[in-house]
């Protein structure tokens, strides 16, 4: 918790809020960018009538890492009274804890990739309510490498993966270019930018090695189309948005024919994982330059790509907490909190690397007066922050721990260890030797697909409704959709119509004469070229003034406007998002009004269960339960209510706890027809909506 956040509490419990506070200052490792440990460590004595609970026992790792890391952490002298207790949900066997020293990193990450490979299938306990003494083996998405920077230290590790075969991910940005599906899609846009380096036959080659399972002949039809595109870049009578970077992205790899389930060695989920990234890199980069003349704006990406791309991205940037394919994840510590493995490796464990050294040359503090910022120094930390670092990586690991270090040849910065490593060495549960793991119990290699808590929004699960792999392609692989000119416009009207109900509450009742300087307020639509944006302001002016006048005589019984609801259905399953409107009938029955314009359009089962999802939140937000769901068309002017219906209750609830079954388990099937798949953003990287597409237009054309 930073200050600004801190005085913000201070005047909610001056107001007569009661505080509760959950927070481990053993923990706190984000002081680089705010927090402040001082506001749990001081907290008792800052506010009045404090109860103080002590959660000492540890549910996560094993007897040895528990007594390995509690001794480390207890050196830090500024810290809160308590010692964590092992609860062994995890047992701890001797040489489960291993720190060893290596000539240099190439053979730190040799070690690290046998290692991983002589764990896989390794039994380990997975207690459950159905069997306590659940055992599985071991897979790939079990182990993970948690580095103090990935961009520093993380190339020997993945070239030593790559040597071996092994599944990986980056999470994050980090080296995504290392990938040879992101580095054939940086080349594809050097092509397309017209980079004399990388003409078709080159291209043709980077796509056919990538080890995608696909054909000469599609790889030459998509190369051929973008040439085509690129051909047209300076015709004047095309709009922009043809010429979308994200829609050239998904086109070629459509027409390459690039299907996840096609791609071989089960590599299928890691490949989307990471085209899925470069897509929201083309995202952060067209939502700045979308209105740029195609040439140069494929020649900027290039730029960027080749430039920027790389070192542009924070390491901290995290991925989706739900995307989860079966491989060894390399990270940063950062990125690894609230995080757990079976098995850890923390490499690198270097003299000025970690601990980091102090940051040299021209900085922030050259432009910015340390005495501008309240407590200023903890900006630049101290051993004390990177000791809760390094407590934070060892406390990963449910089980398994290596820790190791090795100079690097060259750089004078980096030849001696750690250190915290005679810190590490004291404890009895450390090993010095390489163990041999092939004498302990094996079972077949499970991939863990649980996720403990999920947390869906109303939007997830509009999207999971509609089609689970379309939800796993938005928002477990994070494919953007290609940027439309009107996007913002249905956002607009629903924004300009929470101000008109808000106002209503304190009894200031909008009429239409205000229609336009609703629009002038609230209209944002970033995207739309200058005609389109005048036909937008029109459409939204005559919307709002048409909403305004059948429903003004209404105004007075809203009960509610925008508001946040969360529903908890249990096993860790939480629903949240926002309720536009509720509104109170003359009768003292209450009505839930969803309202939409035609860019929200969906299918009718679809709106069905998300209002019945609204339905529920209301009762968990007062207890009491809804007479009735409403979608209000806004383009219509029309009504369509229906009552609350019980036993749509009742499946809605059962329809939600399928979808966390389904999340959890990694079971997102398409749900293809034709009209939907037609619209879908993604139906482009789907074989059974490109098949219920196909299908149709054959038989439309047999019934010519």
């Amino acid at each position: 918790m930073n200050p600004i956040q801190e005085a913000m509490i201070w005047l909610l419990n001056d107001l007569g809020a009661q505080i509760c506070v959950v927070g481990d200052d053993d923990q706190t490792i984000y002081q680089w960018r705010g927090s402040d440990v001082k506001s749990i460590l001081t907290f008792q004595e800052r506010y009045s009538k404090v109860a103080q609970v002590r959660l000492e026992e540890n549910f996560r790792s094993s007897q040895g890492i528990v007594e390995t890391a509690r001794p480390f952490i207890e050196q830090n002298p500024d810290r809160l009274p308590k010692k964590m207790q092992p609860t062994n949900a995890q047992s701890y066997d001797p040489g489960d804890i291993v720190a060893l020293s290596f000539a240099n990193p190439d053979e730190e990450a040799a070690y690290i990739v046998g290692t991983i490979q002589s764990l896989r299938g390794l039994a380990v306990r997975e207690p459950s309510e159905e069997d306590p003494n659940h055992m599985r083996g071991i897979s790939w998405s079990d182990m993970a490498i948690l580095l103090r920077s990935v961009r520093s230290n993380g190339e020997p590790i993945t070239l030593a993966l790559d040597e071996a075969r092994v599944p990986y991910v980056v999470v994050g940005m980090n080296n995504l270019f290392g990938t040879a599906e992101a580095e054939a899609t940086r080349q594809m846009f050097y092509f397309m930018a017209g980079r004399p380096t990388v003409d078709a036959a080159t291209l043709e080659e980077l796509w056919l090695n990538a080890g995608l399972g696909v054909s000469a002949t599609n790889v030459r039809r998509a190369i051929a189309l973008a040439s085509a595109a690129r051909s047209n870049f300076d015709n004047p009578t095309e709009r922009f948005g043809f010429y979308s970077i994200q829609r050239t992205f998904q086109t070629f790899l459509q027409e390459a024919g690039i299907l996840e389930e096609n791609v071989p060695n089960d590599r299928g989920e890691i490949v989307f994982y990471n085209l899925g990234k470069f897509s929201q890199l083309i995202s952060d980069f067209e939502t700045i330059h979308y209105h740029s003349k195609p040439k140069e704006k494929y020649e900027s990406f290039a730029g960027f790509l080749q430039y920027q791309a790389e070192s542009y991205y924070p390491e901290g940037w995290q991925d989706s907490q739900y995307a989860n394919p079966d491989a060894v994840r390399i990270m940063t510590i950062h990125q690894a909190k609230g995080m757990q493995w079976p098995v850890v490796f923390v490499p690198a464990l270097l003299k000025n690397r970690f601990p980091s050294k102090k940051q040299g040359g021209r900085n922030t503090w050259h432009l910015i007066p340390k005495t501008s910022v309240v407590g200023q120094a903890r900006y630049e930390g101290t051993i004390e922050d990177e000791r809760r670092l390094f407590y934070v990586a060892m406390t990963r690991s449910q089980k398994i721990l290596h820790l190791t270090y090795a100079p690097v040849p060259g750089n004078q910065l980096y030849q001696r260890k750690s250190v915290f490593w005679e810190d590490i060495l004291v404890s009895k549960y450390v090993k010095r030797r390489a163990q041999d793991y092939s004498t302990r119990p094996q079972l077949p290699p499970e991939p863990w697909k649980g996720v403990s808590n999920v947390v869906f929004s109303f939007s997830d699960l509009k999207y999971f409704f509609e089609c689970p792999y379309q939800f796993k392609l938005r928002i477990l692989y994070g494919f953007n959709a290609p940027i439309h000119e009107a996007l913002g416009y249905g956002r607009s009207l629903h924004n300009a119509l929470a101000e008109v109900h808000g106002r209503a509450l304190f009894g200031d009742y909008a009429n239409e004469d205000e229609a336009r300087s609703l629009v002038d307020t609230h209209l944002h639509t970033p995207y739309a070229y200058p005609a389109l944006r005048r036909v937008l302001e029109q459409a939204a002016e005559k919307v709002l003034s048409n909403y305004i006048s059948d429903n003004k005589t209404l105004f007075d019984k809203i009960e509610f406007s925008e508001k946040q609801i969360e529903i908890s259905l249990g096993d860790g399953i939480t629903v949240n998002g926002r309720i536009d409107l509720v509104r109170r009938l003359d009768t003292n029955e209450t009505t839930i009004v969803d309202l939409k314009s035609s860019d929200r359009a969906q299918p009718e089962d679809v709106t069905e269960t998300q209002l019945h999802v609204y339905a529920l939140g209301y009762e968990e937000l007062t207890g009491r339960r809804a007479d009735y769901v409403e979608v209000y068309e806004l383009d219509e002017r029309k009504r369509k209510p229906r009552s609350v219906d019980d036993d749509f209750i009742g499946d809605v609830k059962i329809k939600v706890r399928e979808a966390a079954r389904a999340l959890r388990q990694g079971d997102m099937p398409p749900l293809a027809t034709a009209p939907k798949c037609r619209k879908c953003d993604y139906g482009m990287l789907c074989s059974t909506g490109k098949q219920a597409v196909a299908d149709s237009s054959s038989k439309k054309q047999k019934g010519n």
